[in-house]
């Protein structure tokens, strides 16, 4: 048992720095980061619903070329969104006026409110493979049908975050993997077991 579980644990280790690692390398033209994005949580997907071993190198390589192309609406989308709502939060930062200090709220509401989309629209994508505008309103849904999954999601990752990159330095290896295992395994968990 105690073997087993250690052979698990550093098959898994392997498993996600070989992912991290493949999405560094395929995101290096920086044009290319969305579609890396969708291929490497394609393979999360795969690893996490399928128990038996793929070859991770290959499977990376085709969902590169699966997404190459349809995963630029959806990346673009989550990136305007995330800047005007980033822009909108600094510029209204310093107002404490009237109006302005009700619009500064409500902007950082729908920062709230977007946290799970953000998180959840590219495993949704990827999962049942709707049009990137349906991914959105889906990726909300499931986040809100079990609220408790999309805040340990939230919470692992920024866990991850701190812990991998200010801490120990050696986050490089596993941020982008294991925050694509963690929303995969929030997305998959929101499912119906039926």
């Amino acid at each position: 048992m105690g073997k087993r579980l250690i052979v698990v644990i550093m098959n898994w280790i392997w498993r996600l720095s070989w992912i991290n690692l493949l999405w560094l390398l395929f995101s290096v033209p920086l044009i290319t980061i969305i579609p890396s994005t969708f291929a490497m949580y394609s393979v999360m997907n795969k690893l996490v619903k399928e128990d038996e071993d793929i070859d991770i190198l290959p499977v990376f390589i085709k969902e590169f070329k699966t997404y190459l192309i349809k995963s630029f609406p959806l990346g673009v989308a989550l990136v305007l969104l995330s800047a005007f709502i980033y822009v909108d939060l600094m510029v209204l930062k310093e107002q404490s006026e009237g109006i302005m200090l009700i619009l500064r709220y409500a902007i950082l509401i729908l920062a709230i409110l977007f946290i799970p989309i953000a998180l959840y629209s590219i495993p949704v994508f990827v999962e049942y493979e709707t049009p990137w505008f349906k991914s959105l309103p889906l990726a909300f849904i499931l986040a809100m049908k079990k609220p408790v999954n999309i805040i340990m999601t939230t919470c692992g990752i920024l866990g991850v975050l701190s812990v991998l990159l200010f801490s120990t330095g050696i986050g490089i290896l596993f941020f982008g993997s294991l925050c694509a295992l963690l929303c995969t395994k929030g997305v998959l968990s929101g499912q119906n077991k039926e």
